[in-house]
């Protein structure tokens, strides 16, 4: 029998703790990450102005944030409690109503079937490996509104940084932390299929390239 992979899940709470210790604003640089992903997907007809929002691996809430004042009725998941601590302290901060969550993606997602609007994957799906990664796009089309919209941005292709590279195994396409899959970088038609198999239909797809790995576009539609 072929050994597990190791994951990094429940490594991200450590990972959140240092970085708020440190006084950083979030796992990155909030919604200015996935500025070009947002501004490019809102001249999108099929893109909702409003309605239930829920972000994927929400970290310090900064994306959701974003939404909930652009006027969505917002929420947010993550498997790091001080994550999700983090970004309830900044919505009372900001005075902005969003319900943030403790949940591991991979098993559930705690709300009724055909909830959401419009759901987001900023760079979560891609730390999510093996047959988890089928689990993980079945709640999301369970929890999704027909009609709703699903937006993703995940590593993809072989077009990578030589330091990336180094810690890239071929076999499995995993981005390794010793023996440790920290993220899965897979071929965009292989994640194309990915989506299509949970039973989305895809409205648009493209690779971004970028200086590190590149990044695949998907813009998907429950029917």
């Amino acid at each position: 029998m072929e050994k597990k992979i190791k994951t990094a899940y429940h490594g991200h709470e450590g990972a959140y703790r240092n970085l708020k210790a440190q006084g950083k604003s979030g796992w990155r640089d909030g919604v200015e990450s996935y500025r070009e992903l947002l501004d490019h997907a809102f001249k999108k007809e099929y893109v909702p102005e409003s309605g239930k929002f829920l972000e994927l691996g929400c970290g310090a809430g900064e994306t959701a944030l974003w939404f909930a004042e652009k006027g969505y009725e917002t929420y947010g998941v993550d498997i790091s409690p001080t994550a999700i601590e983090w970004a309830r302290e900044k919505a009372a901060e900001q005075n902005l109503k969003a319900d943030f969550r403790v949940e591991n993606v991979v098993e559930s997602l705690s709300y009724e079937d055909n909830y959401f609007d419009l759901i987001l994957d900023a760079h979560c799906l891609h730390r999510i490996i093996g047959e988890d990664r089928a689990d993980l796009l079945n709640h999301v089309y369970r929890v999704l509104k027909k009609g709703g919209i699903l937006l993703s941005e995940t590593m993809c292709g072989d077009n990578m940084s030589k330091e990336t590279l180094e810690r890239f195994d071929k076999k499995t396409r995993c981005l390794m932390v010793k023996d440790v899959c920290e993220a899965y970088i897979g071929m965009p038609e292989d994640i194309i299929e990915e989506f299509k198999k949970a039973g989305f239909k895809m409205l648009y797809s493209d690779v971004r390239p970028t200086e590190e790995i590149d990044m695949l576009i998907v813009h998907a539609v429950r029917y």
